[in-house]
């Protein structure tokens, strides 16, 4: 069964959530998100709905408006599944779909604590680049759903800071077990089975990208609000997207940045102070 709803503003959204329930949704400035939940109960239905919800909220207090006009949410049930998302996938095209297993008899709370919808949605908002760019790509994305678990109070900053520096050891390990350059390996991340060092080295990059701009008085998220409005493409190139985050934040850090993590060898190394200053940025905004 497939069903639409309108997205209510967040602070009447408890009031009106019933009453729209199976009515269609329009996200911010009219993209229109539809959802299909196959044949889950009429319960579980507006569980799904309310997860979805809240996610794209979430999402889209960090980075703004969610790009495109038109974007679709499937649910496929895997009723035996040992957690609430066990995968999840975006699949681009002339409208974007964020394809998403889930197992619908876990509670609401742990559907808003999982990461996958954060992960998924913040995919939309940067191309899809070349495969030896696919590291920035996955580390966005990695990156960018603690940022929006954060800021939207899903995690404190001790366990934001937790989550990076356990991602960025997972990522430390895979680098010593899958050696070569990081754009070699990223061509190649299926086969090589080199996930954790694709996806935490491109994570590592806009955690430097972001601890820049922070000190510059801007953020990585102020950038991608504001490359969504003028310049966001379906498919790119690694090079290209840099270019236009360095014109959009008026330096050249990104280009430079890129193509030295484009030939690394080694993963990068964060300082606690880094990370620190990071979480209390994006947990003290509005």
């Amino acid at each position: 069964m497939q069903q639409m709803f309108r997205q209510p503003n967040p602070s009447f959204f408890p009031l009106i959530f019933s009453i729209l329930l199976f009515s269609g949704f329009t996200v911010a400035y009219g993209s229109e998100v539809d959802i299909d939940m196959g044949d889950a109960s009429a319960n579980e239905q507006r569980k799904m709905q309310q997860w979805v919800s809240g996610g794209i909220n979430a999402v889209e207090l960090s980075l703004g408006t969610l790009p495109g006009r038109n974007i679709k949410v499937e649910l496929v049930t895997k009723p035996y599944a040992s957690e609430p998302v066990p995968f999840a996938q975006v699949i681009r095209g002339r409208t974007n779909k964020v394809k998403l297993q889930v197992n619908t008899a876990w509670p609401l709370q742990d559907f808003i604590d999982d990461w996958t919808l954060y992960h998924e949605l913040s995919h939309l908002y940067i191309p899809y680049l070349d495969f030896p760019s696919f590291w920035l790509n996955e580390g966005f994305a990695t990156y960018m759903q603690n940022i929006v678990m954060l800021k939207s109070k899903v995690i404190d900053e001790a366990t934001f800071i937790q989550k990076l520096r356990s991602g960025l050891e997972r990522g430390r390990l895979n680098t010593i077990t899958r050696p070569g350059k990081l754009s070699t390996v990223s061509n190649d991340m299926w086969r090589k089975r080199a996930y954790m060092r694709v996806y935490w080295s491109g994570a590592a990059f806009f955690m430097e990208m972001d601890t820049a701009l922070l000190q510059q008085g801007n953020s990585l998220a102020a950038v991608i609000r504001q490359y969504g409005t003028c310049c966001l493409a379906a498919e790119s190139s690694g090079q290209a997207l840099m270019e236009e985050l360095d014109a959009i934040a008026k330096t050249t850090l990104f280009s430079s940045t890129y193509l030295r993590y484009s030939d690394r060898l080694d993963f990068p190394i964060f300082k606690a102070e880094q990370l620190a200053a990071i979480a209390q940025h994006y947990s003290g905004e509005p």
